[in-house]
């Protein structure tokens, strides 16, 4: 019986335990019976085809989890008394798990939108050059001016996303390590993590619980080895609420600065919805309308440049035709912006339950539960209150944006704030010396040894599982490409007729530099038509149910 296992004697554990199962059941009955209708492809596929045994693999994870007991808290406490040497070697892990299991390849649009920004950057360029005539053979029209912004007129071409995470990248880009730099950034967040908890909990055993928590969770080693901007973002915020807890002048103007690389990061939603919470409270601690004067002054330089002006560079690209006129473009481009946000439907309100499900199923098992415990434990606590509110606005604020996350390991919408899950997980097991509480249902030895045995067993089962998942998808991903193995000039047309989402397989250096030249198909006679007029010394050399490939080769 589960209740005569030493880790499951008390009623906070074995509640944790069977709560645990309970909801791992309920999200693997509930993938199964999911159909596609109101979902995007990509989104159902990964959640029913990809989560659903991963969440059989999390119940596992609870089983053996119960019989792995840490009652003395050290795996905890040598994690708060060594974060430099995980933070390392996480680092290093997920620099190969970036080129052995993601084989350093952006998967979806945003991804590559944000790479081949930071490609344009390294070369020394504002925007790329390609042929107007090749455009849209270039750029899939349904992505032209929704991931990057074209001007039809000059061929020119920029990403439609913001560029801050693309700034970040580039230096990695310029030394060709473009597949570090999302390792480089997971592995400051655990030390930031790792800071915070020390700063609201005054316990290095709670830090190096926040910390395990975080490193074992599969959707931090996911986003981790990915080009998404996901990573910045959760080190942004985590570094902005860490700047903010020292209520200073300097530390409320640094806060500003990281806030304003995070507003545009890609799009200043997740940002927002994470700092308005923390706006409120600094507004309301002593001297607080000083501390926001210094945070405005923070925000204002990189908002207005990277925020307003890369705005306005991408409305005038996409209106560069002329086919409106400098005030109808910007009309227009706050039109665009409203857009954004509308009444949560039905099929939204399935998407952000799905999203919930995928919370949970991307962390370590119980996680969510004890996130809820420690903010009802630390509700007088306005600093884990604040970071509570910052996490339940990003849930919220997502319900009224009319999209579903498509491509994403995880739940991309949340990560933003996914760090109020470890922190105040950890919270539960914590004392704070300036505001002692009573000890509450989950806060014995027991329950503390099943959350640290489950995060174990998924540091290596769960992780392990989403090794195997991701590089088995990454390979399917690439083998869409028509298997031709000559290594000269050459342009490759994909048909995505025959793929799954092979639109996103066509990624270019921005100048056409890259041998192999790919291109969305536009039939046999169109591509013909365009060889013998831009590429006329080349023929079609090889064919196959994925495309066309054109070279010179005999």
């Amino acid at each position: 019986m589960p209740g005569s296992l030493p880790v499951l004697r008390s009623p906070g554990s074995r509640a944790l335990f069977f709560a645990g199962v309970a909801v791992t059941a309920a999200i693997v009955f509930w993938a199964q019976s999911l159909r596609l209708d109101g979902l995007s492809v990509s989104f159902f596929v990964l959640f029913a085809h990809m989560d659903k045994p991963a969440a059989v693999c999390a119940l596992l994870t609870l089983i053996i989890g119960a019989f792995v007991s840490d009652k003395s808290g050290a795996v905890p406490r040598w994690f708060g008394a060594h974060p430099v040497p995980v933070a390392v070697s996480a680092g290093v892990l997920l620099a190969a798990g970036s080129l052995l299991v993601y084989e350093n390849h952006p998967l979806s649009m945003d991804e590559y939108a944000a790479y081949f920004q930071s490609q344009v950057f390294a070369h020394g360029h504002l925007t790329a050059q390609f042929p107007t005539a090749l455009l849209d053979w270039l750029i899939p029209e349904g992505f032209q001016n929704r991931f990057f912004a074209v001007s039809r007129s000059t061929g020119e071409v920029v990403s439609a996303y913001w560029p801050s995470f693309s700034l970040l990248l580039t230096p990695f880009t310029l030394l060709g390590i473009p597949w570090a730099c999302n390792p480089t950034l997971s592995a400051l967040t655990l030390l930031v993590i790792h800071r915070l908890a020390v700063r609201l909990f005054q316990s290095e055993e709670s830090a190096g619980l926040a910390v395990l928590l975080t490193a074992a969770s599969p959707v931090f080693f996911a986003n981790g080895i990915s080009y998404y901007s996901m990573p910045a973002h959760l080190l942004v915020n985590s570094v902005y609420a860490l700047l903010l807890l020292q209520s200073t002048p300097r530390g409320a103007l640094l806060a500003g600065i990281a806030g304003s690389i995070g507003l545009t990061l890609h799009n200043p939603v997740p940002h927002l919805l994470f700092a308005l919470p923390w706006l409120i409270w600094t507004a309301t601690r002593p001297q607080g309308t000083r501390l926001l004067g210094w945070l405005a002054l923070g925000y204002t330089p990189l908002c207005v440049l990277l925020g307003i002006g890369w705005f306005w560079l991408t409305k005038d690209l996409e209106h560069a035709a002329g086919a409106l006129g400098d005030a109808a473009a910007q009309v227009s481009g706050l039109h665009d912006v409203a857009r954004v946000f509308s009444l949560p439907s039905a099929a939204i309100l399935l998407v952000r339950s799905i999203g919930l499900a995928k919370i949970w199923v991307w962390a370590v098992p119980g996680l969510m539960i004890l996130a809820a415990a420690g903010a009802w434990k630390w509700r007088r606590h306005s600093a884990c209150l604040t970071l509570a509110a910052a996490a339940l606005l990003t849930l919220a604020g997502y319900y009224f944006v009319p999209a579903d996350q498509g491509h994403g390991w995880g739940y991309r919408y949340f990560h933003s704030a996914w760090v109020a899950l470890p922190l105040l997980a950890a919270g539960v097991f914590a004392r704070c010396a300036d505001e002692p509480s009573p000890a509450g249902f989950f806060e014995d030895i027991d329950t503390r040894s099943l959350i640290i045995g489950c995060a174990l067993v998924t540091l290596l089962l769960g992780v392990g599982f989403r090794v195997i998942q991701i590089r088995e998808f990454m390979s399917f991903d690439q083998q869409q490409v028509p298997a031709y193995a000559g290594t000269e000039r050459r342009v490759i047309f994909i048909d995505p007729g025959f793929t799954f989402y092979g639109q996103d397989l066509v990624q270019n250096d921005p100048l056409l530099k890259n041998n192999a030249i790919r291109m969305i198909t536009h039939g046999p006679k169109a591509d013909a038509d365009l060889m013998r007029a831009q590429f006329p010394q080349m023929h079609r050399v090889y064919k196959d149910r994925f495309g066309t490939v054109w070279s010179q080769a005999d």
